[in-house]
């Protein structure tokens, strides 16, 4: 099968290691995968033996891409078109349309990202025109899409976690115990709270914390941990490629973003066996429950008391990491493949007329 995906960046976060995972396991499965992108992100391409094309250096909301992606699928002709974030999806979304190829948007997040906006209308409407399915990676995914384009077909396929990899990796060498967060630093994570949770308990307890990520908060976030009298103990470590042996040498993780998809960065520290603190969101308790990980509220003291805990009660935690691990272990990359191989394989009979609806 030939199957183009178009992506507006090849790596930098969960989408592109998604975009990797799946891309790699289908080429070696022998299909014809193709990667179209515009920009490379914060490092080279990493992951994936499909072709990977850098398409004409436009802004992703440039109208002149449309044209020229739907050049591309008139010259390759492929049998499936998938369309990955936003701007990918309104511009491939058009070209598929134009040309006629059949098309799959993946949609990674939920209904809360989307409630104002332009752009999201804007994807609405292509999708309502053209989509053949859309590829939810959550249950809130599949709400907003049940709502907002009940006639859109959809399918729930959840990410993917690299279990093989994550098992072989080796806990990085600490001098002494972390926690650790690793997402985008931007106002939705609430990295701030996680910071003022720590400062909190630091005045008690020996541990550092390792923040992994980038974005437009960063300065804001040092300055804080400075204000805070942390800076010292506090590791910005920018964007990791594989933080997974931070990970696992961490004493717990923390995530405390409002709303979040099927969120990577959670489900890659269940598989390491990293104790987990949770904000109580629905997206969080599709994927955990008490049994699994502590959930805070996101406010300071609710974090630090979680912290804590954490910390001292080494065995309790252990017991919530093997009980995460046990329902992420479902979640291979074969798994996810397998998913999309036949989500394909049903648009391209509907395509030639041997499925309905």
């Amino acid at each position: 099968m030939r199957i183009l995906h178009l992506i507006p960046t090849l790596t930098g976060g969960g989408a592109e290691r998604q975009l990797g995972y799946l891309t790699a396991e289908l080429a070696q499965r022998g299909h014809d995968v193709r990667v179209g992108y515009l920009h490379d992100g914060p490092e080279p391409w990493r992951g994936a033996p499909a072709v990977a094309e850098k398409l004409a250096p436009l802004h992703p909301w440039d109208p002149r891409l449309i044209t020229r992606l739907a050049a591309r699928l008139r010259s390759w002709r492929p049998d499936v078109l998938q369309t990955w974030i936003i701007q990918m999806d309104v511009a491939g979304g058009l070209a598929a349309k134009w040309t006629g190829t059949p098309w799959v948007l993946r949609e990674p997040t939920t209904n809360v990202l989307y409630e104002r906006g332009v752009k999201a209308r804007l994807r609405l409407a292509v999708a309502r025109a053209g989509a053949s399915v859309v590829a939810a990676n959550s249950v809130g995914g599949m709400d907003y899409w049940s709502r907002k384009a009940p006639k859109v077909p959809r399918v729930l396929i959840e990410n993917a976690v690299p279990l093989e990899a994550i098992d072989a990796a080796v806990p990085a060498a600490t001098a002494r115990p972390t926690g650790i967060y690793a997402g985008r630093l931007v106002t939705l994570k609430n990295v701030d709270v996680a910071l003022a949770a720590a400062a909190e308990v630091m005045r008690e307890r020996d541990f550092d914390l390792v923040l992994c990520g980038e974005g437009p908060e960063r300065g804001r976030l040092e300055q804080r941990a400075r204000e805070l009298g942390i800076a010292e103990r506090v590791r910005f470590a920018g964007f990791v490629p594989d933080v997974v042996p931070a990970m696992k040498a961490a004493r717990f993780f923390v995530s405390l973003s409002d709303f979040e998809g099927n969120p990577n960065a959670v489900l890659e520290a269940f598989a390491a066996g990293t104790p987990a603190i949770l904000s109580d969101i629905p997206a969080h308790r599709a994927i955990a429950d008490d049994a699994s990980a502590l959930f805070a509220a996101r406010d300071a003291a609710s974090v630090a008391a979680a912290i804590r805990r954490a910390l001292d009660d080494p065995a309790a935690a252990a017991v919530r990491a093997r009980a995460a691990r046990k329902r992420v272990e479902a979640r291979s990359i074969a798994a996810m493949t397998d998913a999309y191989e036949q989500l394909y394989a049903r648009v391209v009979r509907r395509r030639n007329g041997g499925e309905n609806g």
